[in-house]
């Protein structure tokens, strides 16, 4: 098997000059679409883009609500690694009008492991990450990856490890949010 991967690089490697020198094929033009189109398309990747995440409103303050949302997390087992503060990094990398934003980085226990074990090794981590936002219209928001919607669209093993995190994050905001 290494030997392989070794010829597969050592052939890659080679080749790339002679393929750089070689001049490209010539590819079909771009259908035009109208401003219309563009406009639908680009509609249907931000609703793509806005389904990946789940979004919701905090019952709490902005740092009642960080603090609420790290002792939830460590009553559960949770190992939370660190909390960021991404306002301050904004307001040092010269943002003036910066609104608060705070980012909790953890995990349910032995969610990664699971996950990797169900991909069979094939799958990036779990981001697990959970933003706090103060809204520009007063309202404390918490976002999160939507992992209920990535396991429904896994019928696998895969899926069913993201719906026991999904299920573990839905008790952790519990009570938190609306």
């Amino acid at each position: 098997m290494k030997k392989s991967l070794l010829a597969l690089a050592a052939i890659l490697t080679l080749s790339t000059p002679v393929l750089a020198q070689q001049p490209a094929a010539p590819q079909a033009p771009m259908p035009q679409m109208t401003k219309e189109q563009m406009q639908q398309v680009m509609m249907r990747q931000m609703a793509m883009m806005a389904a990946m995440f789940d979004m919701r409103v905090s019952r709490l303050g902005f740092e009642e609500t960080v603090n609420a949302l790290k002792t939830a997390a460590e009553k559960r087992g949770w190992k939370v690694d660190r909390i960021q503060d991404v306002q301050a990094e904004m307001v040092k990398a010269g943002v003036k009008d910066a609104r608060p934003m705070k980012v909790l980085h953890g995990c349910p226990p032995g969610a990664n492991d699971k996950l990797a074990k169900a991909g069979q090794g094939k799958l990036p981590p779990l981001p697990c990450r959970y933003t706090v936002m103060d809204d520009k219209d007063g309202k404390v928001r918490v976002v999160k990856l939507n992992t209920g919607m990535i396991a429904k669209a896994n019928p696998s093993e895969v899926g069913k490890v993201l719906g026991e995190v999904a299920a573990e994050e839905d008790a952790l905001l519990q009570g938190l949010v609306q």
